[in-house]
Formats: C-alpha cells, sequence, structure tokens
C-alpha cells in the first residue's frame, strides 16, 4: 500500500492465516447503514446477471414502540468450517482451499444439481439459469492474492467490512461466537466464521423483517416426478414379492414377467426425469464423485444399480441361462430399492431444514412406496387375469387383491394422519417454522393441499374399502375400472404430497432478505 492508504491497509490482516486459521469476513454492525454498496461492488467485480447478488443486506428489527432498535445485517458466503454446500456436492465441484480457507466452487465440475442450494443454512449459492450451474462468493480470492480486500469490503464507505484471520478450532469449540445475530440458524452445524460484532445489546425481540412474510417454495417438479415414481418402482417390486410368498415361487410366471415390466418401466421414467433437473445434463456421469460425503451422490449410486438389477431380473425371465438366478436378482432389486429410498430420506434429512429433518420424511418416503406398490401390483395382476387364461380371477381376489387392498387402506390411513399431524401448529400461538408451513398448506397451497387428502382418501380408503365389500357381486371389467381409478387417485395424491414437501419446507437463510 501506498503511505496514504492507511484506510485499505486495515481492511486486511497484518499477517497471512498460519496452520489452523483461515480468513474470513468480520462485520462491524455499528457501521452498518444498509447502503447496499458492498452488494453493488460484488456485482460489478464478479460480472454478475441483472438478478443475480452473491451478497445482500437483510434487516432485523424489534424493541418497543417508545424504544424500537433496527439493524442492518450484510451477509455473504461464510466459508464455513465444514461446508455443507461442499460435503453435500456429488461432484465435488467445492473445494475449501488449504492456505486461506476459502470455500470455492469449481463451474467446470458443476453440473446444476443445486443440491448445495438446499444444504446451505445460510441461503449462500446462487443458481444462474442461463449458465446451468450454481456459483457463490469466493472473497474474491484474486483480489487478496494481489493483497487487495474484496470488492464488497473495498467499497463500503464506512468501513463496516473487512478481513481478519481466524482459527478454525475457535469456529468448531464455539460456534455461538459467530454469525451470532437474531434469527440466524445454529452456528453448530456448518461452524461458519463471519464474526459480526456490535457495542450495542439487542432486545430480546428482535428478530427478521420477514420473519412473518410466507412463502412457497421452488418445486423442483423433476424430483417430484423423480422421488414418486422411483418409490412406487420399489414398492411395485416388493409387492411382487410378497405376492410370490403368498402364492408360491412358482405361480404366475407370465404374471410376474408382466408387473416385473410394469414396475421397471416406472423405475426408468423416474430416473430419466431426474435428469431434467440438471443445469448441465451432460455431466451427469460425474455424480458418483461425492459418495464419501453425499447423500445425493450415494442415492443416485443406489438407483443406478436398482435399475441395473431390475433390467437383469426382467431378462432373467426370458433367458433360459440366467433364470436360476432370477430369485436373487429379485432379492438384490428389493435391497438396493429400499437403500435408494433410505438415500432419498438422508438426501433431505440432511439438509437440517425442520419440515425434512424429521421421522416424517421417513414415513412420507417409505410409506410412498408401500401404497403405491401394492395398488400397482392389484392393477397388474387384475389387468393380467381379465385377459389371460393363466390365473382365476376370483382366486386371485380373494387371496391376493382384497389383503393387498387392506395393506393399501391401512398405509394410506397411516400417511395421511402423519401429514395432516403438521396442522396442530396452527393452534400454538407462536409462528415456529412447523407453523409457517401449515399456514402455507392452508393458504397460498391450499388447493394443492385438499387436492391431495381428496385423492388420497378416494384412491386410499374409499375405492379399495368398495372392492373389498362388493368384488363377488361386481363384473370383471368393473373391478378393473375402480382398481385403475383407484391406483391413479392414489398417484395423483402421491404427486401431490411430493409437491407440498418442496413448496411448503420453510428454508434456513440468514435474516432479513433473501
Amino acid at each position: 500500500f501506498e503511505p496514504g492508504q492507511k484506510k485499505y491497509r486495515e481492511l486486511l490482516p497484518p499477517n497471512k492465516p498460519g496452520q489452523n486459521q483461515q480468513y474470513a469476513f468480520e462485520v462491524d454492525l455499528d457501521k452498518c447503514t444498509g447502503c447496499k454498496a458492498c452488494v453493488t461492488a460484488c456485482h460489478s467485480e464478479n460480472g454478475l446477471d441483472e438478478d443475480e447478488t452473491w451478497r445482500s443486506v437483510g434487516l432485523i428489527q424489534g424493541g418497543t414502540s417508545d424504544n424500537p432498535a433496527l439493524q442492518h445485517i450484510t451477509t455473504a458466503c461464510h466459508h464455513c468450517v465444514e461446508p455443507g454446500c461442499m460435503n453435500g456436492c456429488p461432484t465435488k465441484a467445492y473445494i475449501k482451499d488449504e492456505d486461506t480457507g476459502i470455500v470455492k466452487h469449481l463451474d467446470d465440475q458443476c453440473f446444476g444439481c443445486q443440491y448445495c442450494i438446499l444444504k446451505c443454512p445460510y441461503d449462500v449459492p446462487k443458481y444462474n439459469k442461463k449458465r446451468g450451474i450454481v456459483h457463490k462468493c469466493d472473497m474474491c480470492i484474486g483480489r487478496l492474492t494481489n493483497g487487495q480486500a474484496p470488492a464488497c469490503a473495498r467499497a463500503c464507505p464506512t468501513g463496516a467490512i473487512r478481513i481478519v484471520v481466524v482459527d478454525k478450532e475457535e469456529a468448531k469449540t464455539s460456534p455461538q461466537r459467530f454469525v451470532n445475530v437474531p434469527d440466524a440458524p445454529a452456528s453448530d452445524y456448518t461452524f461458519p466464521t463471519t464474526k459480526y460484532k456490535t457495542s450495542r445489546t439487542f432486545p430480546q425481540n428482535m428478530e427478521s423483517a420477514d420473519y412473518y412474510t410466507l412463502q412457497p417454495e421452488h418445486s423442483h417438479f423433476p424430483l417430484v416426478v423423480m422421488l414418486t415414481l422411483t418409490q412406487l418402482s420399489v414398492g411395485a417390486f416388493f409387492a411382487e414379492f410378497m405376492f410370490k410368498t403368498l402364492t408360491g415361487p412358482q405361480s404366475g410366471g407370465t404374471l410376474n414377467f408382466f408387473h416385473t415390466a410394469f414396475a421397471l418401466g416406472i423405475g426408468l421414467v423416474a430416473l430419466a426425469a431426474s435428469i431434467f433437473h440438471l443445469g448441465r445434463p451432460h455431466l451427469a456421469y460425474r455424480a458418483f464423485l461425492g459418495f464419501m460425503t453425499s447423500w445425493l451422490s450415494r442415492e443416485i449410486i443406489a438407483f443406478g444399480a436398482f435399475a441395473k438389477l431390475a433390467i437383469l431380473c426382467a431378462i432373467s425371465y426370458l433367458w433360459k441361462p440366467i433364470m436360476a438366478f432370477t430369485p436373487f436378482l429379485e432379492t438384490a432389486v428389493i435391497i438396493s430399492g429400499l437403500l435408494g429410498i433410505f438415500c432419498s430420506v438422508m438426501v433431505y434429512k440432511d439438509t437440517r431444514r425442520p419440515f425434512w429433518d424429521n421421522y416424517g420424511t421417513t414415513i412420507k418416503f417409505f410409506f410412498t412406496a408401500l401404497v403405491l406398490g401394492f395398488s400397482a401390483m392389484n392393477l397388474t395382476s387384475i389387468t393380467f387375469a381379465l385377459f389371460s387364461t393363466h390365473i382365476q380371477m376370483e382366486y386371485l381376489l380373494a387371496n391376493i387383491s382384497v389383503p393387498f387392498f387392506k395393506v393399501v387402506m391401512a398405509g394410506t390411513i397411516i400417511k395421511l394422519l402423519f401429514e395432516s399431524s403438521v396442522f396442530i401448529h396452527l393452534t400454538k400461538g407462536d409462528l415456529n417454522i412447523f407453523k409457517k408451513t401449515a399456514l402455507l398448506m392452508t393458504g397460498a397451497l391450499r388447493r394443492f393441499t385438499a387436492v391431495r387428502f381428496i385423492c388420497g382418501v378416494i384412491g386410499g380408503v374409499l375405492l379399495p374399502l368398495l372392492i373389498c365389500q362388493m368384488y363377488t357381486q361386481l363384473t370383471s371389467g368393473t373391478i378393473l375400472f375402480f382398481v385403475l381409478l383407484s391406483f391413479l387417485c392414489l398417484l395423483t395424491g402421491e404427486f401431490l404430497e411430493r409437491y407440498l414437501f418442496f413448496r411448503a419446507v420453510v428454508p434456513l437463510k440468514m435474516p432479513g432478505g433473501r
């Protein structure tokens, strides 16, 4: 620095990070006026699109009418010690620089799955639809390398932002000292390193200015299709296993192939749908790279194995050289499918979003497989029996379909009860995260919620009950019509449940703005 540049010298630490240390932002809240010069400088420095920002300025408020309190909070990436974005990335598109501790995103490695957005509790990574990738703040590492402060710090007219050196161990052992502002997510998850300092004591009721603003999240429609149909496919294979258990391994060989082909087709459609969620689908082959830390990578590997085993299983019904391996393949398909559903559960629980990070996600995903799988088995078996002489309709209905419909009814009732349990929070006085979800489902998303429960009750309870009670009095064609209607209602209801799963979740983020 030149002699007259003392102001800029103070924005950087005197020494580079040593062992077990890293660079971090330090924000003096007493100096922050909310002018957003830092936002503009960051935008210009990084050449962002018009609707993109890597740094934002939020607002918290509280106090009393006689003594109100207001505080602007500037925030960007916190360059965590254990970054959620890096640990969750299936392509290893994030690295934490060993010398500086800066968390960098490798644009050329990213295939645009956007899972890092869900994993980051501070809403830092931003998706660029034009480029099909996510990117984020890198603390202007190029400027730091040349001895210059990041653009945000350099542009701040009051000197509220500067770079300091922090101990990584301190961030892990005393996380409450970092990002310690009202309404910020807990710091004991990713161990952020940004320090906010102030000489004031905030009132106890300080909260985000947008705390009472409710807005549905992105629907992630390809994931809605993928999750619902993969669980249907796995459930259908399990239902076929139960069918063989009840009727004997040699019964209905042609029916078993017919049902296996149906379950396989559904599974392949599901995996194809997931590709449409990627910003750069031609790089999908990289998805396995992060399997050591990423549940998404493990999910992709598990369902990839499931698909290959399911194809072999279907072939084994037709090709004599591997026909002896059919029982082994059927078991392997079910195990890999159940493992895939477990990984799907963990993908969302690992985001720490309260609506996802609880036992309800496990129940929803596995019970979707149960009710759709057994309903699908009824549909394929009754369809097959109607046009084939290999199995008698009367025997099938009495010994297979009715017991399977009872499983569907029980599973649907349990699932709907767990889904509706979120509405209990509407009776509570405080506006917690679960109450926000309930308000979204009964407000902006009320039509989807209503149709979801109507379809669930009709397809999973009323129609199966009607068939169980009156199947001896109905024609085969009428029974098939009711079975098909039941399956379609159930499938529609499960699609809507998964749609609400994404749209009604309340994300973790820094206070006062997105």
